[in-house]
């Protein structure tokens, strides 16, 4: 089927084509798709043979009083009528109005259960987005938790990190955990660089460089960082962006040791 088809089916024109409640526009619109797609006119008769269904189990017996009001009405019209051209019959013109209550009151009612479909799938489609927010937020809350957490532990150390001549306004403070095995950065300030470069952090375990991702201004919150068994030394270098597999030599613009205790 085609994409153009897919999206006109699952508007709803067809729905409102049958209804009687489309523009003109909309109107030459539909008759062009009914004439020129078959699954468009199938889809078309599906709908007016679910309406016939639909207006058959709703129906409702027209008023009695209606009936016998235009019964009286048409006696009388038939009796001041002297005239010899042959009249319509009474029935006739009953039945026809019947037909017209009749069709005018299952309108209604497929709009009516209309109405409460959309309202009902609005309700659902809210209450989705309601628990996918109390997900996010539960796990916002356990990522602070964990951040956090750090910061109480007394086997927590905490290093104050300068930067050298490269980038003297480089602060930061780390607070690492060799027991819980947890890391945390909080970036105080550093300086702008060009934009294809980036800060990146590093732990040195067995005389090898393992990057422990990217520092960015961060509005003096704090970063959790990857921990790193047997780390002897955390360095911040200045790398070009995209560099994930190693530390340039060059590149250096602070160094923690890590304290003989914490290892």
């Amino acid at each position: 089927m085609k994409n153009e088809v897919k999206i006109f089916l699952e508007s709803d024109l067809l729905e409102r084509y049958l209804v009687g409640e489309t523009s003109y526009e909309e109107e030459v619109r539909v008759e062009h798709y009914l004439d020129t797609y078959p699954e468009v006119e199938k889809e078309y008769n599906t709908l007016q043979d679910n309406l016939e269904l639909y207006a058959k189990a709703h129906a409702k017996q027209a008023p009695l009083n209606i009936k016998e009001a235009v019964l009286d009405e048409i006696k009388s019209d038939i009796e001041s009528d002297n005239s010899t051209k042959k009249s319509i019959p009474w029935y006739f013109i009953a039945a026809c109005i019947t037909t017209f209550l009749f069709g005018a009151t299952t309108i209604t009612l497929w709009k009516q259960n209309k109405l409460l479909s959309n309202e009902k799938n609005t309700v659902a489609s809210q209450i989705e987005n309601l628990k996918k927010d109390i997900v996010t937020t539960n796990s916002k809350l356990e990522n602070i938790k964990s951040k956090y957490a750090v910061l109480n532990d007394p086997e927590t150390r905490k290093y104050v990190i300068h930067g050298n001549e490269r980038a003297k306004n480089l602060r930061s403070v780390a607070y690492i955990n060799s027991k819980e095995r947890i890391s945390a950065i909080n970036v105080v300030s550093m300086p702008d660089l060009p934009e294809d470069k980036e800060f990146k952090m590093w732990a040195e375990v067995n005389g090898e460089m393992v990057s422990l991702g990217v520092l960015e201004k961060a509005d003096r919150k704090l970063m959790a960082l990857p921990f790193q068994d047997n780390a002897t030394n955390y360095k911040i270098t200045i790398e070009s962006k995209g560099n994930n597999d190693f530390a340039s030599i060059d590149s250096e613009v602070a160094n923690i040791k890590i304290e003989e205790e914490e290892k």
